[in-house]
């Protein structure tokens, strides 16, 4: 076991560890196994050493003093084995620094932390180092061993490790030497009374203990580096079992017992090699995901509490179903989206439009059966897959542009100065002539060329962002609705899609000015403008329902969820549309009421799933590790009455930019998706708080008519909203 630092730490490269090859199975069992082993080992030498195999000549008993490092006595007589046994050891705190030592061997050797922090956290255990001289010298002999060790045996490969060897050779072991001569008293002098041989006398009973550890540590190094692989010895030397059984021989085999200094040593050995093997399994876990996994159990339980206290202050019996043939079942068997988090929170969250996906009874009923009405008198569903390639060509097109425009620009930078007037004239004219022409070719506006505005509005490098995935959602929807191409004005519906983002996720309150500007552009310009959809309903579009059904479906859903969907494209490349969407799936949560009993199985194998009457509540990521292919539109009377139309947008996104590096759908994007949650500062977290846990405890829970629902929705807009002429707002 390479012990680099005072550490055991395997040998491993910074290539090799972020590579993954070093959290291996086989390295997860050795430090599995290695660590209640080697616990065993180190409370036999706490507590068994020193009764049955210690030598007791009288002069270990005087050493048996809780004293000072340097020959010196502080304390009171104890029992003789007392001071060596595990009690008095964990009362010292010297624990604490050996503990930290073997930790953070770990993550030095596999550079969590960088150069920058591996020599921080190296300076700290130094410092512990040093105050553990003050009790005895066994931290300086484990330190020398150690490092003689590791570097006779070539495991020394890192600048960081080959400065704790400076500073075990250079600077603790030396300066312990000469301090151990220094005499006490009240003429002390520096350095001017310094006798060697008191120096000599204090590290002489190390004397047997040093070489033979220093064996064992270059024995187990040579083999853990040479015979790892070997038939015969490589698990005996890869998984430690040597270091142990090396280890366990010297502490009852040495003629005439083992002395308590030479005990002393052991036992600081085995509390770091302990406490390295769990840090080693703490990354590993880490790395094969285990805390995440007990994390969500964690979650999930604790989430089906809360949902049981919901559902008795709601007066309902509630359940969180996470069997995915349970979810399933419950989908295809109710059209009632019942009295859950979707009424009480996303439903007011999306005022002043009224949500197809959050409402039910007689308003459900009328929007829906409006929504198919308008959708008869709209294009074919397969404009907007053709729509959507095209625009995903021109983003493509006019990233590339901006890429070029800026190497072209450093170029033209190297050879300032080195051109006349005349000609820089010309090529600018050039340029010029260029740039308008690919715009041409492109047949985009100007607005069209921003497609890497982000939220911070740093500008424009050519990068498609998530501001740039929900214009082209919102272009290719405004295109095949209204038959518009984007301009201008319309960027208030991509503001407008983030503050309807925000208050639909619970992280804060949306800009209701941006929310009602967005629904005048929508009333007054692009219906109005429509000559074919204004006829359907004429001024009936400014009541929610109706403006509703162009907005909430066509324009703002899709902006919201073809974004999420992008960011797990982006985030999971290997998998292909409908897997990524699984894996992280725009919506959190399906909720429906059933009013029938729901049963899975069929004949002999069929058992009842949920009883009647009861409100179910279904989290998606339950499912997203689930090997059934469940139907990501959802499925039964209430699954996505658009999955046609959303499939084209889906589609060209992820087939479009899945070979460019400039895709960047997360750089921007806020609030919505799955790797969002969780993700708060302290002010959203406290929206969240105060919206959210008031419904489950079950206060103010309305349940309205739907006439109540409109109004509420009328109301967000304010008391002036009206049209009196075309265009004009008062």
């Amino acid at each position: 076991m390479a012990r680099r630092a005072g550490w055991p730490i395997p040998v491993v490269t910074t290539r090799f560890a972020m590579s993954g090859g070093y959290f291996t199975t086989d390295r997860a069992r050795k430090y599995g196994w290695g660590v209640p082993r080697l616990l065993l080992l180190t409370v036999c030498a706490f507590e068994l050493v020193p009764r049955w195999f210690l030598n007791a000549s009288s002069d270990e008993h005087d050493f048996r003093l809780t004293g000072g490092a340097f020959g010196g006595t502080r304390g009171v007589q104890l029992p003789p084995s007392q001071p060596l046994s595990l009690a008095p050891y964990l009362h010292s705190m010297r624990w604490v620094g050996h503990a930290y030592m073997g930790c953070i061997g770990a993550g030095v050797n596999v550079q969590v932390l960088g150069f920058l922090g591996n020599l921080a956290v190296l300076l700290a255990a130094a410092a512990f180092c040093v105050r553990d001289t003050f009790h005895d010298l066994s931290i300086v002999i484990y330190l020398a061993k150690t490092f003689s060790g590791d570097f006779l045996a070539g495991k020394l490969d890192t600048v960081e490790w080959r400065l704790v060897l400076f500073w075990t050779f250079g600077v603790l072991g030396p300066a312990a030497f000469l301090l151990a001569g220094r005499p006490t008293g009240d003429n002390v002098d520096g350095v001017v009374g310094l006798d060697l041989s008191q120096s000599i006398t204090a590290f002489a009973p190390y004397k047997r203990i040093l070489p033979l550890l220093f064996l064992i540590q270059t024995v187990c190094e040579f083999g853990d580096a040479r015979l790892e692989h070997h038939p015969l010895v490589g698990k005996f030397f890869r998984h430690r079992y040597g270091f142990e059984a090396f280890t366990a021989g010297v502490l009852t085999l040495l003629p005439g017992g083992i002395t308590a200094q030479e005990l002393k040593v052991v036992q600081i050995d085995l509390v770091i090699c302990l406490f390295y093997r769990v840090g080693n399994l703490a990354i590993i876990l880490h790395k094969s995901g285990f805390y995440k996994n007990c994390a969500a159990k964690a979650e999930m339980v604790t989430r089906k509490l809360l949902f049981k206290i919901f559902g008795v202050c709601s007066g309902q019996n509630l359940i969180n179903v996470t069997d995915i043939d349970t979810a399933i079942a419950v989908l295809k068997a109710s059209a009632v989206k019942g009295d859950g988090l979707e009424r009480h929170v996303a439903s007011p969250a999306w005022r002043p439009l009224i949500s197809l996906e959050s409402i039910d009874g007689e308003l459900y009923e009328n929007m829906v059966r409006d929504f198919h009405e308008l959708v008869k008198h709209l294009p074919p569903p397969g404009l907007v897959s053709v729509l959507a390639e095209a625009r995903v060509a021109e983003m493509l097109k006019v990233s590339a542009g901006v890429e070029d425009g800026k190497k072209d620009s450093k170029k033209d930078g190297k050879t300032d100065g080195k051109t006349d007037d005349k000609t820089d004239s010309k090529t600018d004219g050039n340029t010029q002539s260029a740039t308008d022409k690919s715009r041409a070719d492109a047949n985009v506006t100007l607005s069209e060329l921003s497609v890497s505005v982000t939220a911070d509005g740093k500008g424009n490098d050519g990068a498609i962002d998530a501001h740039a995935i929900c214009r082209l959602s919102l272009a290719v929807f405004v295109e095949y609705v209204f038959a518009r191409k984007w301009e201008p004005v319309f960027e208030v519906l991509v503001l407008a899609s983030w503050e309807w983002r925000r208050e639909i996720a619970a992280k804060g309150v949306a800009d209701a000015e941006i929310k009602k500007k967005a629904v005048e552009l929508v009333v007054n310009d692009l219906l109005r403008n429509c000559d074919k959809l204004w006829e359907i309903h004429g001024e009936d579009w400014q009541e929610p329902r109706y403006y509703s059904l162009i907005m909430q479906p066509f324009l703002i859903s899709p902006a919201i969820n073809v974004g999420d969907v992008a960011v797990s494209l982006k985030r999971n490349p290997h998998l292909k549309l409908e897997h990524a969407m699984r894996a992280s799936h725009p919506f959190p949560i399906f909720e429906r009421f059933v009013d029938e009993d729901v049963f899975i199985g069929s004949g002999l194998k069929k058992k009842l799933a949920v009883r009647k009457n009861t409100q179910v509540i279904m989290f998606t990521s339950d499912f997203c590790g689930s090997a059934i292919p469940w139907p990501v539109f959802g499925a039964g009377p209430r699954m996505c009455a658009g999955t046609g139309m959303a499939l084209g947008v889906l589609r060209a996104v992820a087939t479009g930019f899945q070979n460019t590096d400039r895709f960047e759908p997360e750089r921007g994007h806020k609030y919505s998706g799955r790797h969002n949650d969780g993700v708060a500062s302290f002010t959203e977290l406290a929206y969240f708080v105060k919206t959210v846990v008031p419904i489950v405890l079950g206060l103010g829970h309305k349940k309205g008519k739907a006439c109540d629902v409109e109004s509420a929705a009328r109301a967000a807009l304010g008391p002036e909203w009206g049209v009196t002429a075309r265009g004009e707002v008062q």
